[in-house]
């Protein structure tokens, strides 16, 4: 796992993985650039990551009480974003790195998307779970409130830079 210190610690996880403990409820995720990516790689079309704990892969949708929820792993970098998955275990520095960049195909696999009925009327989801928000999302929600918290995001909110850029476009 490429990340600062302070995110290796290995927790309780294992706990879980390992079977020792069961989520108490059904827990469903996408995984971002703090995981390990070998393995999220073990599981790139999704899969039970642990007893009660369901990883939606790179990309993907499930149902869950009456509720169809997308998934879109990872965080983007135009420079791996139209390489696809090339990344094989044992991972050297490099492609530990960008195993966790959103794909183009994933991105693809989203899009064809129908709402229940087939048709190409909106919604198709009920759901949209990214790791990286969307560019322009700051237009939806309290940005004032976000700036409070992160004061570093204002130069980048009017530059368009702040974010997937490639997600709102799939939100649409």
């Amino acid at each position: 796992m490429k990340g600062p210190d302070k995110y290796k610690d290995l927790m309780t996880f294992y706990k879980y993985y390992n079977g020792e403990k069961v989520a108490p409820v059904l827990t469903i995720f996408i995984g971002g650039n703090h995981e390990s990516s070998g393995f999220m790689a073990e599981l790139p079309y999704g899969g039970w990551a642990a007893p009660n704990i369901y990883y939606m892969g790179y990309s993907s949708v499930v149902r869950f009480a009456g509720l169809r929820i997308a998934g879109l792993s990872g965080i983007y970098k135009a420079m791996d974003y139209q390489k696809g998955h090339f990344e094989r275990p044992p991972f050297e520095l490099g492609p530990m790195i960008s195993a966790y960049h959103v794909k183009a195909v994933d991105v693809f696999k989203l899009k064809q998307l129908r709402s229940r009925d087939d048709s190409f009327t909106p919604n198709p989801v009920d759901i949209m779970a990214t790791h990286d928000w969307p560019v322009g999302i700051t237009d939806y929600g309290d940005v004032h409130g976000l700036l409070r918290i992160k004061p570093h995001f204002e130069a980048q909110i009017p530059m368009n830079t702040l974010g997937n850029p490639v997600t709102m476009g799939l939100l649409n």
